[in-house]
């Protein structure tokens, strides 16, 4: 059995390997634009197999706006709910609401802790077209669904989507791009999930107009658009990832994913490309010769590498998502804001500009600095809107300030945790742990998603607790101590290899030592 001295000694050799190994290496600590434009261009095939690999976001992105908004269409209340006589109107009860969302998000738990052991065994390109498979089966079960309990089987297939695109999509993405470019097109999962946002606001607001169920069908129909427009773009450009061939032994097929995706990139060795990801595998397995498993996930240093994952994840949803994310019409609606909807479109477009100026961020600034300076900014926001709970509450300039201040928030947020947040959980687990990692992090982002899902109902409705804006204070509870921990525990990852990483861990370096 190899010492950790042997490994360690191993592993700075694959790091210079690495280094040596790249096409014209360049310095991403100080880029300017227009190098980043360069490298950009340089690595066009890999950046192309980035962006449509990255494509299924916009399908949970559309998909959870659309639940979101839609139980609030006439024809779908009628359609699922039941008529109350006391009121002279149809209603949706509660507890259906309640069963949909919590069956949606077991289903991703399930489906996310699944998909770190299928990405392993059948590879990152089948789960792809599974994710896929997977929507357009729910979109079907949605559309047939003659009453509220099938319309539970179109929530599990949904969810199920949902856990198997965050468990893949950000592990394939880290696998397919030189690291010149690698937070670019990590950071573009968050930009695919706006994309399917406004998509599905816009389709939203357009519906309204139409009478009849296809008021809602409309809108359930329109999801075949983007899973169509997904394997348009990932069908032609997206090999299977090399990583995942070497890992299996298919050396021939390995090779010729790396000659697709640096394909006219100057000075790319590929069989060294080959050796050094057989070396970087073959590290990670000489104290553990059986298969990867969950367990270690949580030993020895892959403990540390986990909870790095899953911390910016945690942190998208304790920094105020919930609120000012996805119940963000409903919240400014019961707050007295007029034009709820149009601010909600408002901050949407402007999440969008946020998330494409992150872009080009991420390679500049780093993602430690990024992460924590839109955290500080967030923590900014919330302390106003907590205020204006307690302020002039139904006067205009409290709506006005309160609507300003959540889209402040959108743009702290996306160019912040937002994008950052899954470009973390690409980078920082070892390359063979790294599928079931993401899951692990999937799983976390879901349960908590699940909670506060069932939770801001009740903290701002006004016949329940009625906090209102008042809710912003539970999340600056939570924003503080997850900020002072990010700070002191959060590593820069910006330029390194896997190699350089794992070693880095392996030597217990501190974080801010990165």
């Amino acid at each position: 059995m190899a010492t950790k001295t042997d490994v360690g000694a191993t592993v700075l050799a694959t790091c210079e390997s690495e280094k040596h190994a790249m096409s014209q290496p360049i310095s991403t600590d100080k880029m300017s634009w227009s190098e980043q434009i360069k490298v950009l261009k340089t690595s066009k095939h890999a950046v192309l197999a980035a962006f449509g690999c990255s494509t299924t976001p916009i399908l949970i992105g559309y998909d959870l706006t659309l639940i979101g908004s839609i139980i609030a269409n006439k024809e779908f209340v009628k359609h699922f709910g039941v008529y109350d006589g006391n009121l002279v109107a149809w209603t949706l009860p509660a507890n259906r609401q309640l069963i949909w969302t919590v069956i949606q998000f077991v289903s991703a738990i399930l489906a996310a802790f699944a998909a770190g052991m299928l990405n392993d065994h059948f590879g990152r390109r089948i789960c792809f077209f599974m994710t896929v498979g997977l929507t357009v089966a729910g979109t079907i079960a949605e559309l047939l669904s003659p009453n509220w309990k099938v319309w539970i089987v179109a929530k599990l297939l949904m969810g199920a989507a949902m856990g198997s695109m965050q468990g893949n999509t950000q592990t394939y993405v880290s696998e397919i791009t030189p690291v010149e470019v690698r937070g670019f097109a990590l950071s573009l999962f968050q930009f695919w999930i706006i994309v399917g946002q406004l998509i599905a606001s816009c389709v939203l607001e357009g519906t309204t107009r139409i009478s009849g169920p296809w008021s809602w069908k409309t809108a359930v129909v329109t999801q075949f658009a983007p899973a169509v427009f997904c394997l348009i773009i990932f069908i032609p450009f997206v090999p299977e990832s090399p990583y995942f061939l070497v890992s299996k032994g298919r050396i021939d097929e390995a090779r010729a994913s790396i000659s697709h995706l640096r394909k006219g990139e100057p000075g790319v060795d590929i069989d060294e490309q080959v050796r050094i990801m057989e070396d970087t595998l073959s590290h990670e397995r000489q104290e553990k010769a059986q298969a990867s498993s969950y367990v270690e996930c949580f030993q020895g240093t892959n403990l540390r590498r986990t909870m790095l994952a899953c911390l910016p994840i945690i942190s998208q949803l304790f920094f105020g998502y919930p609120l000012c994310g996805n119940y963000l019409t409903y919240f400014l609606t019961l707050s007295g804001v007029d034009d709820a909807f149009l601010i909600t479109v408002i901050s949407v477009v402007c999440s969008l500009l946020a998330a494409s100026f992150a872009f080009f961020l991420i390679e500049r600034l780093g993602r430690r600095p990024q992460l924590l300076g839109g955290m500080y900014g967030m923590l900014i926001c919330l302390l106003v809107v907590s205020l204006l709970g307690f302020l002039g509450r139904g006067l205009l300039w409290n709506s006005r300030c309160l609507a300003a201040f959540c889209i402040i928030w959108a743009l702290f947020y996306f160019v912040s945790v937002g994008a950052v947040g899954w470009t973390v959980v690409g980078e920082i687990s070892s390359s063979r742990l790294r599928a079931k990692t993401t899951a692990i992090a999937a799983i976390s982002s879901s349960i908590f998603n699940m909670g506060w899902s069932i939770a801001i109902p009740y903290l701002v409705n006004t016949e329940e607790a009625n906090l209102g804006p008042r809710a912003a204070l539970i999340f600056l509870g939570f924003s503080i101590p997850l900020t002072i921990v990010t700070f002191f525990a959060l590593p820069e990852t910006k330029a390194k290899t896997f190699a350089e990483l794992d070693y880095l861990f392996e030597s217990r370096t501190p974080a801010r030592k990165f």
